[in-house]
């Protein structure tokens, strides 16, 4: 049956209904009409609609826990705000990996016990500025939560650059941070068994690349059998060779407050940064790891150019850098 005689017959078998039925009728196609949107949530579009949280009655957990207001949450403190999202993941921790699963989601933003909205990529994850929005919009400040999968670092520790194992090193990358005109250059260990890229919140606060915003919303998370929170931030990155070529983009950047004594640092206390695989997947550069020379090398399709001497000379460099400032 074609699309217009399907139309047709509905209208000549509706042609006698009543008005109670119709509305009925009108109810139940208006609802099935209302999915889940995985675009990015706040971005001046639409409002995605709500999915509703499930009821303990059919089987389901129910999400516990009221939002606060955009107030009532700006008056709490960063610590506090962390405490609160632990509290939120471990009394919803059911409720959160059905939704999780049910959507493939890389991330929920709850509002009132609903998905207000949710995606598929840790790029388009709501930060500061788009939390301060939504909680304008609907009086109440979001719940954001990100699947643990997308977080997760694989626990493997045969790379290199000097570690608490004299026989492990740790490769390394040179990267160009920026926010505005301010930049500074850091060296930061490259994993690729991590997918997001973290740093040291409290030094890139000193070196006021970032500060913290009424909107920031603090994930927990667990490395090395050891609990951390972290802040998304936007920043600018680049990787620059010699030759003049330069990889760069804005990403998010996971930002964790008290490093120094967080799972990080476990095996190179020296450590400021752990760059994941995932900015190379976007900036797809060449790069080659001289495990004999223990060197990071940025290739261009021509020349192989050395951004590196050795790591351990680097790396002490970096770290007394570091603590000058």
């Amino acid at each position: 049956m074609s699309h217009e005689i399907m139309i047709e017959t509905i209208k000549a078998e509706l042609a006698h209904v009543d008005a109670l039925a119709l509305q009925s009728i009108w109810q139940i196609i208006d609802k099935s009409k209302k999915k889940p949107m995985a675009s990015p949530p706040f971005s001046g579009r639409s409002a995605p609609v709500p999915v509703k949280a499930r009821s303990s009655s059919d089987g389901r957990s129910s999400f516990v826990d009221e939002n606060l207001t955009l107030d009532e949450y700006e008056r709490l403190s960063p610590k506090e705000r962390g405490e609160l999202q632990r509290r939120l993941k471990k009394r919803n921790h059911l409720w959160l990996g059905e939704k999780f699963s049910e959507l493939r989601a890389a991330w929920l933003v709850v509002v009132n016990g609903e998905v207000f909205a949710w995606g598929k990529s840790l790029d388009d994850l709501p930060l500061a500025p788009e939390n301060v929005e939504l909680s304008r919009r609907t009086g109440k400040f979001p719940f954001v939560f990100i699947n643990d999968i997308y977080l997760a670092i694989e626990e493997s520790v045969f790379a290199w650059h000097a570690t608490t194992d004299l026989e492990d090193f740790y490769p390394t990358l040179p990267v160009t941070l920026g926010l505005d005109s301010n930049v500074i250059e850091m060296i930061g260990d490259f994993d690729t068994g991590a997918f997001p890229t973290f740093a040291d919140y409290d030094f890139l606060r000193a070196q006021d690349l970032i500060k913290p915003e009424a909107g920031d919303y603090y994930e927990f998370s667990s490395h090395l059998s050891q609990s951390y929170k972290c802040v998304g931030k936007r920043l600018r990155l680049q990787l620059s060779l010699k030759a003049g070529e330069v990889y760069a983009l804005e990403t998010k950047i996971y930002c964790v407050p008290d490093w120094h004594k967080s799972p990080f640092v476990k095996i190179n206390p020296d450590r400021v940064a752990l760059i994941g695989r995932g900015l190379l997947l976007k900036l797809k550069p060449m790069v080659l790891l001289n495990f004999k020379e223990r060197q990071s090398e940025i290739m261009d399709s021509a020349t192989t150019v050395p951004v590196l001497p050795k790591i351990a000379k680097q790396k002490k460099r970096a770290s007394r850098s570091r603590r000058r400032r």
